[in-house]
């Protein structure tokens, strides 16, 4: 194949320097240096309890009232600590059964307001059965279920 007699154009390149932009004129994509160090804040420590869990899955369902079969279904909330491959304190499970537990969490019937519905509804009635039964475990604060975030 012949190339043909035509050449690219050459274009000439302007070269720039870059100068820093100053600290008073960034707007907002990188934080200001701090003065002083940063303070390092003290995480919550989920609460991890097997005589808790053995507890809520002794109990029925709190949804749907089945016997046997029941699972400790953890909150799914970051407020109660769940996180990206990591399990909410299990302060915050509710006793749901098989079919309650997958419908809450792969489930495609309910909204994600009628998901917190349900678990907050499950996990009250779960606190209020155990400690009722005296099988909240002694060494583990019981949660104020009236106040729900």
């Amino acid at each position: 194949m012949k190339r043909s007699g035509f050449k690219r154009p050459t274009l000439e390149r302007k070269r720039t320097v870059h100068q820093p932009i100053p600290m008073d004129q960034r707007r907002g994509c990188i934080a200001p240096v701090a003065s002083a160090p940063a303070q390092a804040v003290e995480k919550d420590r989920p609460v991890r309890s097997k005589a808790l869990l053995k507890a809520v899955a002794s109990l029925p369902c709190m949804h749907c009232g089945a016997h046997g079969l029941t699972q400790a279904a953890h909150s799914n909330q970051a407020c109660h600590g769940k996180g990206k491959s990591i399990k909410a304190s299990d302060v915050f499970t509710a006793a749901l059964c098989i079919t309650c537990h997958a419908e809450l969490d792969q489930g495609r019937k309910l909204t994600r307001e009628q998901r917190i519905d349900m678990w907050a509804n499950a996990w009250r009635n779960t606190v209020r059965a155990l400690v009722q039964q005296g099988k909240w475990p002694a060494d583990i604060q019981i949660p104020d279920i009236r106040i729900f975030h």
